[in-house]
């Protein structure tokens, strides 16, 4: 199976194997795919798991995590993801001729009353085993209860760039996984037919086309789609552009990648913030406001399979999340300007929490990320960087969990961060050599 959409619900092949072990069935992979694509739709068709219910949801299913939960959360933890794992497995298994016999098997005779004493005596011992490694469980969660954000994603609307691909597709999924309603922006139709074919069709996601690279696209395709501003709790800006193997003087790369990795961030928070703050705004944004404060209700762009509408409530707080780099605190040759237009996006996100706070408007919270390098089509796969390669998907996580509190900066993880501004006090010329040995010139 390809790679697992949301795996809070979702399953491996390995973790399947291991229910299929706990349930005693043989695993079938024609039934693991089928498996797959139900629970791909359980974040869209179930509430979604909050608290500790979450905390226990995280780490992967082995056989002893399956035999402490199941108990658990049958009487205490209904709607655990792992009750729609167990209920999916034995559901397909029942409807396959070999999974039925080994389900239907059971011991006769005399058999029978031994087998039920021995199934007592071991639901006895597995409460036993269960109960103190939950109390385990909710002492660790409680105590990362002060450093842990709300997961307050559950029925609003979470705008994001660059969905198609990388950081942001994994950004979508998260909001998606928390209950979200996701506005993706994407670059063209063919990403959107591409991305809609992956999601679930009951995924509450609107995919729109606005190429970031052209100036005022982006409020366009929100003003298009009658989306009112005030109706967004978190805006990412995730979508970035570089130009790798292009000299920093090549102008119209240049351009291009402040545009998309900048300008296009100001036109975003233009559109979001510009009444609230006393800032000039564009008339997009105008007539896009004009609009929400109209006496009924300002119908919701359709979703991604046709012509439903729906009625938002107004966000009390929205979120402003600026996707930068930790490229930010250095120069970079030859990558067309990435990292200068990522110092530019950092410090003007700085900017515009300053004025916002300056005019005593809270509404809106200013979060700067800067990421370590991850797999993406910007970073060359090289001994090195794999090395230094971070998990995009936890990166996805900080970044949410981080924003949801309301931080100012998120720099995952915080040992490349250290790393980074280590090499950034051993001088230019150093710097130079480390730089141009793991970059060398590539002009294309």
């Amino acid at each position: 199976m390809s790679e697992l959409l949301f795996p809070l619900w979702q399953i491996d092949a390995q973790e399947y194997q291991a229910v299929c072990a706990y349930l005693r069935l043989t695993p079938d992979a024609r039934l693991y795919e089928h498996l797959s694509r139900y629970l791909a739709e359980a974040p869209c068709r179930f509430p979604h798991p909050v608290g500790f219910s979450r905390h226990l949801a995280r780490p992967r299913l082995t056989g002893f995590r399956i035999g402490r939960l199941d108990p658990m959360t049958k009487l205490f933890l209904p709607g655990h993801p792992l009750r729609h794992v167990l209920n999916g497995v034995i559901a397909l298994h029942e409807c396959d001729p070999r999974g039925y016999r080994e389900l239907a098997a059971a011991p006769r005779g005399w058999r029978a009353p031994i087998a039920a004493l021995g199934w007592a005596l071991g639901f006895v011992a597995n409460l036993a085993v269960s109960l103190p490694w939950l109390a385990l469980q909710w002492v660790g969660y409680a105590a990362g209860t002060a450093f842990r954000s709300a997961d307050g994603l559950a029925g609003k609307r979470a705008l994001i760039t660059g969905v198609s691909r990388g950081l942001g597709r994994d950004l979508m999924l998260g909001c998606l996984e928390r209950g979200a309603e996701v506005i993706g922006i994407v670059r063209n139709r063919e990403s959107r037919e591409a991305l809609q074919a992956q999601l679930p069709a009951q995924a509450r996601a609107t995919l729109l086309v606005a190429d970031l690279a052209i100036p005022g696209a982006l409020a366009a395709a929100l003003q298009e789609a009658q989306i009112p501003a005030d109706s967004v709790a978190i805006a990412i800006l995730s979508a970035g552009i570089k130009h790798d193997g292009k000299s920093v003087l090549s102008l119209p790369e240049l351009r291009e990648t402040f545009q998309v990795n900048l300008y296009a961030a100001v036109e975003l928070a233009d559109w979001l913030c510009g009444s609230a703050s006393g800032l000039d705004v564009t008339s997009a944004a105008k007539a896009n406001r004009d609009r929400s404060e109209a006496p009924t209700a300002a119908p919701v762009a359709a979703t991604s399979s046709g012509d439903a509408t729906h009625d938002r409530a107004l966000s009390s707080t929205t979120r402003i999340v600026l996707v930068s780099s930790m490229g930010r605190w250095h120069g970079m040759h030859h990558s067309g300007g990435y990292n200068a237009s990522k110092a530019a996006l950092s410090i003007w996100g700085e900017s515009l929490d300053m004025e916002l706070r300056q005019r005593g408007n809270r509404r809106f919270t200013v979060t700067v990320v800067e990421p370590g390098i991850f797999a993406s089509r910007m970073t060359r796969q090289t001994p090195l960087t794999r090395m230094l390669f971070v998990s995009r998907k936890k990166v996805a996580i900080r970044i949410l969990a981080g924003a949801l509190a309301g931080r100012s900066a998120i720099r995952p993880p915080r040992w490349f961060a250290l790393l980074t501004w280590a090499i950034c006090l051993i001088g230019r010329n150093n710097r130079y050599r480390i730089f141009a040995s793991a970059n060398p010139r590539t002009d294309r």
